[in-house]
């Protein structure tokens, strides 16, 4: 734990967001995030998915507040799921992907929960065999995508289904691009 007045860094995903779309344009997330106390707030890619700094204390309520805000725009509450930067560095570490069930997978993704997962039995197989979940840690499932008749249907709904609790999904890509950032 970083001592007191030391800011660790975050990254939030927000879920069911486009950045641009329903008024929630970049610099408006970033101002919602500076207002409710992040320090710093970066944001990535067209999803909402937005880094800062904050001190380990500040983040839940400061999450409350974003998401409170985010409705105000867009009309409806979306949750926003919070990771440290260092926690997403070693969950790429762990290369979560090496033991995947489907060789050279089309869709690679990671479902962030918010409470602790329950025992579930992986693999948990899609209806069309496209998608598979197939590791999970305590606040992630990762799940790999192959084409079947052309197309793959994302795993974000099973697992939601599976786990019985709301989920954001990102592709590994995304995650992989914002741990790189040399600015974080």
């Amino acid at each position: 734990m970083p001592a007191s007045g030391v800011k660790t860094r975050y990254v939030g995903f927000v879920r069911n967001v486009m950045i641009g779309r329903e008024g929630l344009h970049r610099p408006v997330l970033v101002e919602i995030f500076r207002a409710a106390g992040a320090a710093e707030p970066r944001s990535y890619i067209s999803t909402g998915n937005i880094s800062f700094s904050a001190q380990d204390k500040d983040v839940s309520d400061m999450t409350g507040t974003v998401e409170d805000r985010i409705a105000e725009v867009i009309g409806r509450h979306e949750p926003v799921f919070v990771r440290s930067v260092d926690y997403l560095r070693d969950l790429v570490a762990s290369d979560p992907f090496a033991t995947s069930p489907v060789p050279n997978p089309v869709d690679r993704t990671v479902s962030f929960t918010r409470d602790p997962l329950g025992d579930i039995e992986l693999p948990v197989w899609s209806r069309r065999a496209d998608v598979a979940l197939f590791r999970a840690t305590e606040r992630e499932v990762f799940a790999v995508g192959r084409l079947v008749d052309g197309r793959t249907s994302g795993g974000g709904g099973l697992v939601e289904k599976t786990i019985g609790q709301p989920v954001t999904t990102r592709s590994w890509n995304t995650v992989l691009r914002i741990v790189a950032d040399p600015g974080l």
